[in-house]
């Protein structure tokens, strides 16, 4: 009898040990705080689940084929990409595409991308954010040697139209060290379609295509969409080299044809009711700091735009609201665009304003000249991010932070 009782209680454990080690097999592993050493991306990110954090190990790697970044998180458990610890990690591209980011929630944060392409039409984008990629975050990322470092598209699944909305892109450095010898479009943060992209605290230089209509734009939400916000951004469109027809922030660009590539499938409008506000937009020498195209219901407000044409407002489908700004050049509306303006500060040479804006200096002469805000139009302080009502152009005075010191510690990570 006992021997009988010893060997059901034995089967039990054996059934049980067996179901335990089916389980824990059969179950698809978590990659949480999962380490990534080498340059197999797709091995790891093919079996992502919500709140997964891949840390990569300091080092270089390269990427010489796309890799589709399909599972998704959720807001409350987003999927994390970033360095292990302090070391800095560096992601040579060799492809069109790095990352194309198709499932939601995704955060790309401290990394370094590279474009190492010999020829330029083949290095396009480090990061593509499309169709069902919502709340997708790329935080403190550095992009260089791209063609429009950063694709914002929608995709058709099914027959229905899917567009990333609510997607954040903030605190990057976006440039390119040579103009890009390329007839393909060269925008380092390229968006078509979409709602609620917030494009926040980006330095962006140095864009310029060599080729074809040589004409590139920072950055542009253009497709039909909507609820956009460019934030206390540093624009400088000529900074280490010159050339080309470089235009600073855009909601239309150069407008889209195919409504398959619209969102809505309707290009009538680019975009509605954006706003433009606490931006640095300097040195575009041969072509505007902002431009309007079939962009209904913008707001501009306290931005500060050096040494370019200005700002124009263009097609019926544009009407703007321009107020407390400081424009060297003019404000302009072309082919049926409408503005309406108020306490804009606009000069012929803005040396009368900033007597340093050549380095970078934007110490005003006379702080009195900056205080005769028009009331009821809420700002952003480039520096600080809090609200700004009292002031003309992007900054409080006296100013909290300096031009030349962000420039410089740029400089010094080249």
């Amino acid at each position: 009898m006992a021997n009988s009782v010893m060997e059901i209680s034995v089967n039990r454990a054996i059934c049980l040990f067996s179901a335990l080690l089916f389980l824990a097999f059969s179950q698809p592993s978590r990659a949480d705080g999962v380490l990534i050493a080498d340059d197999n991306f797709a091995k790891y990110f093919d079996q992502a689940r919500p709140g997964d954090i891949f840390s990569i190990y300091p080092g270089r790697y390269r990427i010489k084929k796309q890799v589709v970044l399909a599972a998704s998180g959720t807001k409350d458990l987003p999927i994390f990409v970033q360095p292990s610890g302090n070391g800095k990690v560096i992601i040579e591209v060799d492809s069109p595409v790095a990352f194309k980011i198709r499932g939601a929630n995704w955060v790309f944060e401290n990394i370094e991308f590279v474009g190492i392409c010999d020829n330029h039409s083949r290095c396009e984008h480090a990061l593509q954010i499309a169709g069902k990629a919502d709340n997708t975050t790329v935080r403190k990322v550095k992009f260089v040697d791209f063609n429009a470092a950063i694709k914002g598209n929608g995709e058709i699944i099914d027959g229905r139209q899917y567009f990333p909305d609510n997607v954040l892109i903030e605190d990057n450095v976006i440039y390119n060290n040579t103009p890009r010898n390329t007839g393909n479009p060269v925008t380092p943060i390229d968006v078509v379609g979409g709602r609620n992209w917030v494009i926040r605290e980006n330095f962006i230089a140095d864009f310029a295509k060599g080729a074809g209509n040589k004409i590139s734009y920072a950055a542009f939400l253009k497709g039909n969409s909507d609820h956009g916000l460019f934030e206390r951004n540093l624009i400088i469109c000529e900074w280490r080299h010159k050339g080309g027809a470089r235009l600073g922030l855009s909601f239309g660009g150069g407008g889209v044809t195919n409504p398959n590539y619209c969102q809505g499938r309707s290009c009538k409008i680019e975009h509605y009711k954006g706003i433009i506000r606490g931006n640095i937009i300097m040195n575009c020498p041969n072509d505007v700091g902002i431009y309007l195209n079939n962009a209904a219901s913008t707001e501009i407000i306290n931005n500060t735009i050096i040494n370019t044409a200005g700002i124009d407002v263009r097609f019926n489908g544009s009407f703007a609201t321009i107020a407390n700004n400081i424009i060297e050049g003019r404000i302009k509306d072309r082919d049926g665009g409408r503005f309406r303006h108020f306490g804009n500060v606009i000069v012929e040479d803005i040396k009368d304003i900033f007597p340093g804006a050549d380095l970078y200096d934007l110490t005003p002469e006379d702080m009195d000249d900056l205080e005769e805000a028009a009331f009821g139009f809420e700002g952003r302080d480039f520096c600080t991010g809090k609200p700004l009502e009292d002031w003309v152009g992007a900054f409080s005075q006296p100013m909290a932070c300096r031009i030349q010191d962000q420039l410089k510690q740029i400089g010094d990570e080249r």
